[in-house]
């Protein structure tokens, strides 16, 4: 007889391949909107980077893309999702003029130990030991990458961290929608309210823009739409608790992108709060793939 097929492993390499390539594209999107964000206001350039969604998203899914979503039952939800995800951003990006990149990083990362809270509330799953643990170690690598001896938790920070409880809640949506709705209507639905909103902000905010900045929206559009789409792709394969294994690895290029393109050299804090953050991921991720069941093929 041969050797079980164990489907529940395939699944998990390829949700974690996808979530390991959507979060690298994440922070380098966010390195490039770094490299914009004193010249042009922030509604501005999630207008411009969502519209260049949209027009992709519509090249590749064209009349049936638009069916899928005029007929979807979960546009309500698609709705909320966008709002949720929408402040998260505007909140993330506004503190690009006054954080590194490797702080703004390093302190939007609690978000995977909001989920954690927030799924034992809305999902009904079970508060653990691991969990709560996670959940302090990673409260305490906040306060340590905020450096509350040479650094006061100000505004910057705090934005990020309110960024950060948005995005979890937001996540928390698209895993309940993905069980029922396409990655393409998804990834449309989300930028056109983006592109709606936004538009209407940046007419009061408009700078104009010269070739740099416009090469800058469109390589932000391009990869942050892959990133959206692999992003739902892998909740889709994979919980919570395995895709966040490979979610720190943002970290990671945050300090590196940071140090290549602006010469920024974070404190002692930054890199051990992070270390702290990162822990309280891997420990949730850990302890959620050993109590994962699995199913088998004969």
């Amino acid at each position: 007889m041969s050797a079980p097929i164990r489907l529940a492993d395939t699944a998990s390499l390829k949700g974690m391949a996808l979530g390991f390539l959507a979060y690298s594209l994440f922070a380098v999107h966010d390195a490039v909107v770094k490299g914009i964000i004193m010249e042009l206001p922030v509604v501005q350039i999630l207008f411009l980077r969502s519209l260049v969604i949209v027009v992709i998203t519509l090249s590749i899914g064209r009349a049936g893309v638009l069916t899928g979503l005029r007929l979807s039952p979960n546009k309500h939800m698609m709705l909320y999702r966008a709002a949720l995800t929408l402040a998260a951003w505007c909140m993330y990006y506004s503190t690009g003029r006054y954080l590194q990149l490797a702080e703004m990083t390093t302190l939007y990362y609690f978000a995977p130990v909001f989920t954690i809270v927030l799924a034992v509330i809305f999902l009904g799953e079970r508060l653990t030991l691991a969990r709560v643990s996670a959940a302090a170690i990673g409260f305490f690598g906040v306060i340590v990458a905020c450096n509350p001896v040479g650094m006061s938790l100000g505004w910057p920070s705090l934005l990020v961290l309110a960024a950060a409880f948005c995005w979890s809640v937001a996540m928390i949506l698209m895993r309940t929608i993905s069980k029922s709705e396409g990655t393409l209507v998804q990834t449309l639905a989300i930028n056109l309210c983006y592109v709606v909103v936004m538009g209407i902000a940046s007419i009061f905010f408009w700078q104009p823009m010269d070739a740099r900045s416009i090469a800058f929206v469109i390589v932000a559009g391009l990869i942050g739409g892959v990133a959206q789409y692999a992003l739902v792709d892998a909740a889709r394969l994979v919980p919570a608790g395995v895709l966040g294994t490979v979610e720190y690895s943002a970290l990671v290029w945050a300090f590196v992108f940071g140090y290549l393109f602006w010469r920024e050299v974070p404190s002692t804090s930054v890199y051990l709060g992070a270390a702290l953050i990162a822990t309280a991921g891997l420990l949730v991720a850990w302890n959620e793939r050993r109590r994962a069941p699995v199913l088998e093929m004969p």
